[in-house]
């Protein structure tokens, strides 16, 4: 997973926007509805209530409502606009509630009397509208309920404050506000009074929400009524997934699928399903669990010793992995220590490689290796595309050595790009606010000299001509992705899941026709994003390229889950890594099926038919935690999931324990834990 900080709200936060502003254009309140509708999935097991600011939020509503198979209800809340100003809003009320700018009010001068008076305005037209809408219809029930408050938009948030503030009076179990268009910093602020905010998008430069609409026309009384006159929500048949007798069946039958896993020969049904395939891919729950780290170098042990596989490829920088790769095949200028090796990981967040479980496998791998001929040394590389500077220097540091031809073309590369002090996204800032200084000329020629540049003689000399090629190839795929990144949107994550698979493809070819590749990444990269929301937000991933690209090479998509237990994670982005605890998984997600199969670990083989049965295809919630992770906020934290369409097999381990990250400076007491090295 591993976002840049802009890319850390689609996945894991709280405030969950994914499209760029010229997407944002939606056609009408329909078309917005259904697409809020696709981000809101999750709470289908949840058996929730809509209830609908009108009038406009009606409209919206009824598509959430529909998606959802959930009831439609109304509330009406009216902004107080100041005397004279009545769009300008200075509170608001709701049904026995009244939300009062304070501060606005003091500044506008408006007296107490003043307010009084156009409360009771409000509050005469808010009764009006209750009538007319509800009728007789008795009060909104929503004591124990999730309830989703939807409306066209958020601007200022003070009508939705009112609106929150009348649900809170009645006890529900969460509340989360919904709207396809948000003020980021309205939303956020709305953060602290609800228990999510989802909005199809959050541009930062907002001004109206009319003008993320292509037709915005005023929603009249009359088509409120035709709506909320339609048959009543509560009578619809419930989503399949929150009918208690379907999760019952579905229970019993990860019962009957599961197989036990104690053990490395419990990995048999596993390697038998992996075959003759050349690709598995390994994932993750979380970046900051020993359990997910320990059963994949397991995994990995197997496929290495049994099946011949080439190499490990990680979501990690090329730079560092090719440390670690130096170092488990013997290069003898590495040295023998792979905790050094491993410190070497000084990009937040350290803790992702640089930890005790790797330095298990480090030294398995190298022992491995030891009496192996240089050709046939598995290798350790890294996939990801952040590593500008890094790449940058490595190339430099490798055509000193090699070719001075070359070397200045690498130079010019490396000053067109230093006015931007190390920092990717300073550069890409600059290119978004069309300042005219791009290095992508540079880049290309820096490429082009070192593909022409011969190896240098010596140990490693292919392998470290092709190190350097690739390096030069981050640099030239980082400068698109930072650009996409500041611009906003998903790009930024196609970019890099497409990066990590060419550069995956391109690892493949320099180890030959028969090589076999195992990648280690978040189970959001590894599980197929054509099962999940993901492809509905016009994203995809390393397991959906992989399986399209080399599905007749064969490919295993293997995911990881937890129901509970501790990880490393950190409160916000950059900030120190804390040991939190992983809440239980949510009703009606998959972690909540798995758990009640009382097994305490499982595994689960995804490919046969009895997997595809019709129990096993509902969309269900799948937690997923990232490198930035508040458990008592995690609603977020959740991908609405076909588990047998996004994987061929699932590790479940009912309890999990948090990684164990090297100290950052060497030091006496930094000794491995009791469990080092985990059977290894």
């Amino acid at each position: 997973m591993h976002p840049s900080r802009s890319d850390r709200t689609a996945r894991g936060g709280h405030i969950m926007a994914k499209s760029t502003d010229q997407e944002l254009r939606f056609h009408d309140r329909v078309d917005a509805g259904r697409r809020l509708a696709e981000h809101l999935m999750a709470y289908r097991a949840e058996n929730p209530l809509v209830v609908a600011l009108p009038r406009g939020g009606v409209v919206v509503g009824e598509e959430v409502a529909r998606a959802l198979g959930a009831p439609l209800e109304v509330m009406v809340a009216r902004k107080l606009g100041a005397p004279g100003q009545p769009e300008l809003g200075v509170g608001a009320i709701a049904p026995g509630v009244r939300v009062v700018d304070e501060r606005a009010v003091r500044e506008l001068g408006i007296s107490a009397k003043q307010l009084e008076w156009i409360t009771a305005a409000e509050t005469e037209e808010m009764e009006r509208r209750q009538r007319r809408y509800r009728g007789d219809r008795r009060e909104i029930e929503a004591s124990d309920r999730t309830v989703i408050l939807v409306d066209d938009g958020l601007a200022t948030g003070v009508t939705a404050r009112a609106a929150i503030h009348a649900l809170r009076r009645q006890r529900p179990r969460r509340i989360v506000f919904a709207a396809p268009v948000c003020a980021s910093e309205t939303a956020e602020r709305l953060r602290s009074e609800v228990d999510e905010v989802v909005c199809v998008a959050a541009p930062r430069h907002f001004g109206a929400v009319g003008s993320w609409y292509a037709d915005f026309e005023q929603t009249t009384d009359d088509e409120v009524l035709k709506i909320l006159s339609r048959p009543a929500r509560e009578d619809r048949p419930r989503s399949a997934v929150s009918s208690p007798s379907r999760v019952d069946n579905l229970v019993e039958a990860c019962g009957r699928l599961a197989r036990p896993l104690e053990s490395l020969g419990d990995l048999d049904p596993l390697m038998e399903q992996i075959g003759d395939a050349r690709y598995v891919l390994l994932g993750e729950a979380s970046h900051g669990t020993s359990d997910y780290y320990v059963w994949r170098a397991r995994i990995s042990q197997r496929l290495i010793q049994e099946k011949g596989f080439s190499f490990i490829a990680v979501e990690g920088d090329w730079p560092d992995c090719f440390q670690v790769n130096r170092y488990v095949k013997g290069r003898p200028d590495v040295g023998g220590n792979p905790q050094a090796v491993l410190r070497g990981f000084t990009r937040w967040p350290t803790w992702m490689w640089g930890n005790w479980e790797v330095v298990a496998l480090a030294e398995w791998l190298r022992r491995h290796n030891a009496s192996r001929p240089e050709q046939g040394r598995v290798g350790f590389y890294g996939l990801d595309v952040y590593s500008l500077w890094e790449s940058l220097d490595a190339v430099l540091r490798y055509l000193e050595r090699v070719d001075g031809r070359a070397l200045e073309a690498a130079r010019r590369a490396y000053q067109c790009f230093e006015p931007y002090g190390g920092e990717g996204e300073a550069y890409a800032r600059a290119r978004v606010a069309l300042v005219p200084a791009s290095c992508e000329q540079e880049v290309v020629a820096m490429l082009t000299e070192l593909r022409r540049s011969a190896p240098a003689p010596g140990a490693g000399a292919r392998e470290a001509h092709f190190a350097a090629e690739q390096n030069a190839l981050v640099v030239r795929d980082a400068e698109s992705y930072y650009q996409a990144m500041v611009r906003g949107g998903e790009a930024s994550w196609n970019v890099r899941d497409r990066h990590m698979v060419d550069t995956l493809e391109r690892i493949m070819r320099f180890h030959g026709p028969q090589a076999r590749a195992i990648v280690w990444e978040h189970n959001t990269h590894v599980g197929d994003a054509r099962a999940t929301d993901m492809a509905q937000a016009g994203m995809l991933n390393v397991g959906q390229l992989v399986r399209e690209r080399h599905a007749r090479e064969g490919v295993v998509l293997v995911g990881f889950s937890s129901h509970h237990g501790s990880v490393i994670a950190g409160a916000e982005w950059e900030s120190p890594m804390q040991r939190m605890r992983v809440p239980p998984g949510r009703p009606g997600s998959w972690e909540d099926v798995l758990h009640r199969t009382g097994r305490p670990r499982a595994l689960f083989p995804l490919g046969g038919d009895e997997a595809h049965a019709d129990a096993f295809m509902d969309v269900r919630p799948h937690r997923a935690i990232g490198v930035v992770y508040d458990p008592d906020r995690e609603r977020g934290n959740y991908v609405p999931t076909v588990l047998p369409r996004r994987y061929d097999a699932l590790m479940y381990l009912d309890e999990t324990h948090a990684l164990h990250p090297l100290p950052l400076e060497p030091r006496p007491d930094g000794e491995p834990p009791e469990t080092f090295p985990w059977g290894m």
